[in-house]
């Protein structure tokens, strides 16, 4: 980082810890889907360089800088569940494959690597900042390294990749986020082979998704970020399996939540494991709550969300549920500083404290389902030493949520344990693996892991390394940021990736699986429901299931059971034989009825093999409806949404969704905004199931800075259910609010003195760098033109710049900026002038002044009034102008500016005024950048000029007419084909 931390003690506010009632969700919107991609084996290799280096750079993350702690916080001293000793004992565990991932040069050049994978039936997906690679389940590499930014990212490597294996669908799940449009770029595979096609998505979301984190779930793919506005996300994962368009994203805030000033935040949903699942259970979201940032007390907050697809806005979280645990100190140091010290070298690498780990495994077992939850603890008090907190959740059909076990895993040795990542196998043993590492032995990964019928509370398999570390960290304390623990979908095998170092400033990833259990050698289960599906179904539907052999044994002669809304009606027996690992399909003989029009029918097919050793998974559960044959409706309003500087001819997009077994077509669609309806007609056909984009003719005026209700309808004449056929969001125009981090060191303007102001900011007034300050009112009397003004910078080497937006549009235009400098010295005065004679688009009244100020080397543009900074901060303020400019300057201002289009790019331009002095006039490009000066010359009213453009690229150009003193101007922009 750029700069030495220093750490404040401050008491954060407590805010309410329950939050009253169920919220809704922001109704995003959908996903684009992209296509589908060429084989993944197919696409070209990352070329290694010679040293791995010569693209090197640091991947970024929005992560604070903060240094907060509150006094007196719990616990004080060692950690109180720290666990010192293991019990040597005890069975060891074993460790299955043990090879490496990717190296720096194969992953591109960038740190830290991010390492994520998963491992299905037969392969092991891998990817780092910024590539996937993938290797079947002996190391043996299948494909790549490829770049993602090829893959998925649309050329752009952007980094923090997450693999999932997803157990319900026999599909692969790749993603990063894409910086370009502040979005998500995800991949998910055609078929069971990762080494296949992929189908491609991309959802935009409102601010940068820093830090994601996803989960598989019966009902969606969850996902969080550390971003602002909407955190907490879920996608509607039925629809990418099967290479759907436009999938949904609903967006949801936690209520009642902290969040962490000092890192990064990162709520974690649950992730399950297996394919034993409730249907009814809804989704779940934790996140740590430290008293040393401002709890009450140090306890893990769980809220619920009840997706529903169908009807978006039936959608909601819940208010948290709140779960005391044992005391913890989760912030070693911020962000930046680095806690793990190393070798041979002073530069610290940091341990990512105060983050929940990836992932948080879910597993249903017979009489209650367990969630792991982990994340790294200051296991001394020393600030420098971490230990690993991991804390069983249970739950059951009777009994919320309540810590069954917790532990802070930190042997006595003088190591940290951190990155952590843990698992539950289906016997409930735990696996859990980390990085080691201190200042005399580089970091390495090793793991542990406890049975299910140890003493509560321990890690009892003693610790085993995976890879011992060779070399250190000089160039930045960015280390790993994801470690990654997957399950096999054996239900008993652990595989992990994890960095470390296999040379100096050289990183390596590992991948390695272990066990603590053989698994079982009998055990059958239903994979998936094939067919019935939903439609015009009949009184005789076939049924086809797959049947998987989940055991270490071949099985043949297996019992299967189907039942429909809960009541059997077939007993037969599979009599082929299954080899371990292996899916077959099977139909019944046996039909059944599905012909009641409208209703929804659950079939239950479950396998009943004697002897079966794991009988969680025996059964699967497909809901399926006999569809109305005329069923239309809106499922989303796709455009617009809310955004900054909307206009007022905003195109309207809706999705419509046929729900029925019949094609329609020519229908009339409406939308209502603000209770004006616009009504026309769908002229093209919508197939059964299908869903389309449609965009109105007439578009939607939203230029007002308001909220506006936009609702939108079918208006099919013959419909079976108008319950689904209107959906509604809410809207709201915001002037644009850039973001920028000047917690810390007070980046930006701190002092400021103009007309009849004198001022102090502050961060604390705008912890996400921006604050509206419009009450604050700056008066400007033209009279007394020009004002001399006066400000001090947080930091050294500094910029400002600021507008008035005198058109009163909510643009910051090039001809409304009215101060812009360097300033080379923090906390000294700096003298400036404003002279509304040079500027041309001065007007009276009340008008928004914006006011930026950055840290000039780090990322980021002040001149552009809606862009984040690295470090600095946006102010807005209320300039009020009054009085008026000299005789001349009023003269050319009160005049008749005209420009008409002649054709091929040229233009007739006539100022109408009394002034009868020279007239000049200017061309700039939209940079500011003058192009072109000359006199224009005089005509009957004024003065005139044709202005050939033709020579010049198309684009939008700015014309001032004014005297040459300068003083008053007119105005006019013209668009050059």
């Amino acid at each position: 980082m750029k700069k030495t931390i220093l750490i404040v003690v401050a008491l954060l506010a407590t805010i309410n810890l329950f939050a009253q009632n169920a919220e809704a969700p922001e109704i995003i919107g959908q996903g684009t889907f992209l296509g589908k991609s060429i084989p993944l084996r197919d696409f070209p290799l990352i070329v290694e360089d010679a040293d791995g280096k010569s693209d090197y750079r640091i991947i970024p993350n929005n992560f604070p800088v903060n240094g907060y702690i509150t006094e007196n916080a719990l616990p004080v001293g060692e950690d109180p569940l720290r666990q010192s000793a293991v019990n040597k004992a005890l069975q060891r565990s074993s460790i299955g494959q043990n090879f490496n991932g990717m190296t720096v040069s194969e992953g591109g050049g960038a740190t830290p690597p991010d390492p994520s994978g998963a491992v299905g039936p037969n392969h092991y997906v891998h990817a780092v900042n910024v590539a996937v690679k993938i290797f079947d389940k002996s190391g043996n590499v299948l494909a790549g390294p490829t770049s993602l930014g090829n893959f998925i990212g649309d050329g752009q490597n952007s980094g923090d990749p997450i693999i999932m294996y997803d157990q319900l669908a026999d599909r692969w799940f790749v993603s990063q986020f894409n910086t370009s449009n502040n979005g998500l770029a995800i991949a998910i595979s055609e078929t069971p082979d990762p080494t296949g096609a992929y189908f491609l998505y991309e959802f935009p979301l409102s601010s940068f998704p820093d830090y994601p984190h996803y989960a598989v779930w019966h009902d969606a793919y969850y996902m969080t970020a550390n971003k602002s506005g909407q955190n907490v996300f879920a996608l509607e994962r039925d629809v990418m399996i099967a290479g759907g368009d436009d999938p949904q994203i609903l967006g949801f805030n936690l209520p009642g939540v902290i969040n962490n000033p000092n890192t990064v935040f990162s709520p974690e949903p649950a992730y399950l494991l297996g394919t034993d699942f409730d249907p009814s259970t809804p989704g779940y979201i934790t996140y740590l709550q430290d008293d040393g940032w401002g709890a009450a007390f140090d306890h893990l907050k769980v809220w619920e969300l009840d997706i529903d697809f169908d009807t978006p806005g039936n959608s909601s979280v819940s208010a948290p549920l709140e779960i005391p645990v044992a005391p913890f100190d989760s912030f070693l140091a911020p962000f930046g500083a680095g806690e793990l010290e190393q070798p041979g070298t002073g530069q610290r690498i940091d341990m990512i404290t105060g983050v929940i780990s990836y992932a948080a495994h879910y597993r249903p077992f017979e009489d209650h389902n367990s969630w792991l939850v982990t994340f790294n603890v200051d296991a001394l008090g020393d600030n420098t030493t971490a230990g690993v907190r991991w804390i069983e959740l249970r739950n059951n059909d009777t009994d919320d949520w309540a810590v069954h076990q917790e532990g802070t895993y930190a042997p006595a040795d003088g190591s940290s344990r951190f990155m952590g990542s843990g698992a539950i196998d289906a016997q409930g043993n735990i696996g859990l693996a980390f990085n080691i590492g201190n200042g005399d032995t580089p970091v390495g990964v090793a793991y542990t892991g406890r049975f299910a019928d140890d003493p509560l509370g321990e890690m009892t398999v003693p610790e085993e390394i995976i890879v011992n570390g060779v070399g250190v960290q000089t160039t930045t304390n960015r280390f790993g940021d994801y470690s990654q623990l997957s399950m096999d979908p054996d239900n008993f095998t652990f595989w992990h990736t994890a960095e470390y170092f296999s040379s100096n400033n050289f990183w390596t990833t590992r991948i390695a699986s272990f066990s603590l259990s053989g698994g079982f050698e009998t055990d059958a289960g239903i994979n998936a429901i094939v067919s019935p599906v939903d439609g015009a179904l009949t009184n005789a539907e076939t049924v086809e299931v797959s049947i998987r052999n989940f055991g270490t044994q071949e099985l043949s002669n297996i019992p299967v059971v189907l039942s429909v809304d809960g009541v059997e009606v077939a007993n037969e027996v599979f009599t082929g034989t299954i080899a371990p690992g292996i899916s077959v399909n099977y139909t019944f003989t046996q039909t059944i009825d599905l012909s009641t029009v409208g209703q929804t029918y659950e079939i239950t097919v479950c396998t009943d093999l004697a002897g079966d050793q794991f009988e969680s998974n025996n059964c699967n559960t497909e809901m399926v409806k006999h569809l109305f044959a005329n069923d239309l409706g809106v499922t989303v309003i796709v455009a617009p949404e809310t955004a900054e500087n909307l206009s007022d001819a905003e195109p309207v997009t809706i999705a419509i969704e046929n729900f029925g077994s019949a094609d329609q077509s020519n229908f009339e669609v409406t939308y209502d905004l603000d209770g004006a309806i616009t009504s026309e007609t769908f002229t093209g056909t919508v197939a059964s199931g299908e869903t389309v984009e449609y965009t109105f003719t007439q578009t939607a005026d939203l230029s007002s800075f308001q909220e506006y209700v936009l609702c939108a309808a079918t208006a099919l004449t013959n419909d079976e259910d108008t319950s689904n056929d209107s959906t509604c969001v809410t809207i709201q125009n915001n002037i644009c609010q850039p973001t920028s981090n000047c917690a810390g060191f007070d980046d930006g303007v701190t002092e400021f003195a103009l007309a009849d102001q004198d001022i102090s900011t502050n961060c604390g007034s705008s912890p996400a760098g921006y604050s509206d300050d419009t009450d604050i009112v700056f008066n400007f009397a033209l009279n007394d033109n020009p004002f001399e003004g006066v400000l001090q910078m947080g930091f050294n080497a500094s910029v400002f710049a600021l507008w008035i937006d005198f058109n009163d549009n909510g643009i910051f235009e090039t001809e409304e900026l009215i101060a812009n400098d360097f300033v080379a010295n923090a906390n000294t005065d700096f003298a400036f002038t404003v002279d509304f004679e040079t500027i041309p688009a001065v007007t009276n009244g009340m008008h928004r002044m914006r006011l930026r100020g950055e840290d000039e080397s780090t990322a980021g543009d002040v001149l552009d009034p809606c862009g984040d900074l690295a470090f600095g901060r946006t102010n807005d303020y209320t300039a009020n102008i009054t009085g008026s400019l000299s005789l001349e300057e009023q003269a050319i201002q009160n005049g008749d500016l005209q420009v008409i289009t002649l054709g091929d790019n040229r233009f007739d331009v006539d100022l109408t005024t009394t002034f009868d002095g020279p007239i000049f006039m200017a061309v700039y490009n939209t940079l500011g950048q003058q192009l072109m000066y000359k006199p224009i010359s005089r005509r009957n009213n004024g003065h005139g000029i044709t202005l050939d453009m033709s020579a010049m690229s198309s684009g939008v150009y700015l014309l001032r007419l004014g005297s040459r003193n300068p003083q008053g101007f007119k105005t006019a922009r013209i668009i050059v084909q």
